[in-house]
């Protein structure tokens, strides 16, 4: 909703269009503020009010393809092969912008966008309830935040696990679309649960610092994933279209 309550929305996003319309026509660094700004019908000035740099034109278009996106898609942020096949669909979704952002040689902005939507998530997933906390004293806010503290070291585990996944997520789907796409999200999604189950593994207690499991072993698991996945109502993961 905050997207749509923006009043400058519109402005960025013609500062946004015309950038890309610009980017087929000539190299990115050959364009100037001011053709962004003219191509939109708008100023310098204004061009300057909102954005600092085209990477950062290019970052919004990117942000508010995820807004609208995730607004209208439900999936499970807690499930990695959900978020995987959210994370293809969009990405297969907005190709067009892929298409000349990647020819510029920009995608570390496509790889900023996807950190941050699953830090987004997982930040969703932590945030406590605030329902009955307003009459909560000192002492008692205190207390639950010693209870509540996290260890350093489980810590610092899980938010490695968390950035390991994110990058594994957005190594697969650079190498998708510079393959130009060939593969359906679920089929990638199903790749990126069978190479992420023996990572994680590793990075665990039991497993200490060895990977478990051989090429034979992953082929295997790739294999159930998928005709788990046939079985399974697309629904429990995500709707690509709302009535």
């Amino acid at each position: 909703m905050a997207r749509l309550e923006d009043s400058t929305a519109p402005l960025k996003d013609a500062m946004g269009n015309a950038l890309l319309e610009l980017m087929q026509e000539k190299p990115l660094k050959k364009i100037s503020a001011g053709e962004i700004a003219s191509r939109a019908g708008l100023g310098r000035v204004t061009y300057f009010r909102h954005f600092s740099s085209k990477e950062e034109v290019l970052a919004y278009k990117y942000r508010t393809a995820w807004m609208d996106f995730s607004a209208r898609h439900w999936y499970d942020e807690s499930d990695d092969r959900a978020n995987a096949i959210a994370m293809f669909r969009f990405c297969r979704q907005v190709r067009d912008i892929n298409d000349v952002v990647f020819a510029a040689g920009r995608s570390s902005i496509l790889l900023d966008t996807v950190l941050e939507a699953l830090d987004a998530g997982q930040q969703k997933q932590q945030t406590p309830p605030g329902n009955g906390d307003a009459h909560k004293t000192t002492a008692d806010s205190t207390t639950d935040a010693h209870e509540t503290a996290a260890d350093p070291i489980t810590d610092t585990h899980a938010q490695n696990v968390r950035r390991f996944k994110a990058y594994g997520l957005f190594g697969l789907i650079d190498s998708w679309i510079r393959c130009g796409y060939q593969q359906s999200p679920e089929d990638m999604a199903a790749e990126y649960v069978s190479c992420l189950s023996p990572e994680i593994e590793s990075l665990g207690t039991r497993g200490g610092g060895r990977r478990t499991g051989g090429r034979a072993a992953r082929m295997r698991r790739l294999q159930r994933i998928r005709e788990n996945a046939a079985r399974q109502d697309p629904r429990q993961y995500i709707i690509d279209e709302l009535p």
